[in-house]
């Protein structure tokens, strides 16, 4: 049975999640106020929800959430949940959850008739580990287990569920294996067949996951999928707690389209920032237009021509390209990133470009009441305007990215608005304005110069290879 359908280049995949959310979570509660694991809260999200969306963003859409202790609190949060996401969540209380988390599984199967994944309501997770796991998935007999062989990099390697592997077969699991080859990360891809296994382990008195799929691993029927290069953590202590959070918070960088000035000095800012404000109610595009409100007031006050307030002015602008990552930012840790959001952010990007442009011309156009000054000030327009603007038209047109190198950096928004807050600072935005924008060009045209060059030296190595 085939539960995959392929619409383009992209998947979207059938599979139902059943969500572990029984325990009691005894260990991280000294550290979270005494609040059930699955509702604790992570930079705006419970565990709960940050599984569910995880899952969400690889497809999925029909979801069982196994409540046993504090069943009352987790199942109206689960309705919150299903109201506020649009989706299908299911809770299903086991009863017997002391006896281990086989049987929270166990509670499930009478709602599943065909393959499920698998995952652990307080486990932080790459939401690629699901994909590969469903990508490794075929028309075979096997339960899939994502495995970690990076050992020396877990977090609480004395209480991991230790692995032992011959190729891609599983031929061993438990916590006491002495040696193992990797680490369950508490993502898996089962069959119903493993409900079997769960119910003959807990006759024969182990009522865990794993005494089920030691049953399957004595028959041959459980195969590790190797998620190395991606993240996950088992959060069971207040030190798991806050490593996770450093790491989604270190994690938020857009490699690749970070300036200079965003790498060393805005991220290091936006990332504080936007820790407080995912644990509040304003979107992703509130944030956006927070950003786009400050460089208003930035450009209004480099109207006035005076001093102290082009000072003022320069900080609100840079203020603003910090803020300018925080919409992103919180995006991402909440699960909030959509492409109209992408593209209302760029939108007001430009019409911010434009106020602070026109801005600083005006004020200093009150000093040097010339036509030359507006002049000035349209070459530097177009100069940001057109530098952000190719880029995304080579994007587009060419589906690659364009040259990089030091100059492109130069170009990115996040060192104009660093430059105009220095030129503020000494009383000189007017003419670093000028200097920005006419540099803006000068990469423009180097742009067209390195395609043009890579376009030659592929038809110099076409011919070569013709001849």
């Amino acid at each position: 049975m085939n539960n995959k359908t392929t619409r383009g280049r992209e998947a979207t995949y059938a599979l139902p999640v059943v969500i572990l959310a029984a325990g009691e979570g005894c260990r991280l509660q000294a550290g979270n106020g005494g609040k059930p694991k699955p509702l604790t809260r992570l930079l705006g999200l419970t565990f709960l929800e940050r599984v569910i969306l995880s899952c969400r963003e690889v497809g999925v859409r029909e979801f069982y959430v196994v409540t046993g202790c504090y069943e009352d609190e987790l199942i109206r949060h689960v309705e919150e949940l299903g109201r506020r996401l649009g989706i299908s969540i299911r809770p299903v209380h086991n009863p017997n959850w002391p006896d281990g988390n086989g049987t929270s599984v166990l509670a499930v199967s009478p709602y599943i008739a065909g393959p499920f994944l698998l995952v652990m309501c307080d486990h932080l997770f790459d939401p690629d580990i699901l994909r590969c796991l469903m990508e490794a998935m075929d028309d075979g007999e096997g339960c899939l287990l994502a495995v970690d062989p990076r050992v020396d990099r877990v977090f609480d390697l004395k209480d991991a569920t230790k692995v032992c592997l011959d190729g891609r077969n599983v031929t061993a699991i438990g916590k006491g294996l002495a040696p193992f080859d990797a680490v369950d990360t508490g993502l898996f891809l089962c069959r119903p067949f493993l409900f079997d296994a769960l119910a003959e382990a807990r006759r024969g008195g182990d009522g865990s996951l794993s005494g089920g799929v030691r049953r399957l691993v004595e028959e041959g029927r459980v195969r590790a999928v190797d998620v190395a290069d991606r993240f996950w953590l088992d959060v069971d202590t207040p030190e798991s707690l806050s490593l996770g959070k450093k790491h989604l918070l270190t994690g938020l960088a857009k490699r690749g389209d970070d300036g200079i000035i965003s790498r060393r000095l805005n991220r290091p800012l936006s990332r504080r920032i936007s820790q407080l404000l995912a644990a509040t109610p304003l979107t992703p595009n509130a944030i956006t237009v927070l950003s786009f409100l400050s460089c208003l007031g930035g450009a209004f006050l480099f109207g006035l021509g005076i001093y102290g307030w082009t000072v003022v002015a320069g900080f609100l602008v840079q203020w603003a390209s910090v803020l300018d990552g925080c919409d992103g930012e919180v995006a991402r840790l909440k699960f909030q990133g959509s492409r109209f959001g992408a593209w209302f952010d760029t939108v007001l990007d430009r019409y911010a470009d434009v106020a602070v442009v026109v801005g600083i011309s005006y004020g200093y156009w009150l000093a040097h009441p010339r036509p030359l000054v507006w002049l000035a000030g349209a070459v530097a327009l177009t100069g940001f305007v057109l530098a952000s603007y190719t880029k995304k038209e080579y994007a587009l047109r060419f589906r690659l990215q364009p040259p990089g190198g030091v100059l492109s950096n130069l170009a990115k928004r996040d060192v104009r608005l660093f430059a105009l807050f220095l030129g503020a600072l000494v009383n000189r935005p007017f003419e670093v304005m000028v200097l920005v924008g006419l540099l803006s060009h000068t990469i423009i045209g180097w742009l067209f110069f390195a395609v043009y060059r890579q376009r030659r030296r592929r038809a110099r190595e076409d011919l070569q290879r013709v001849e």
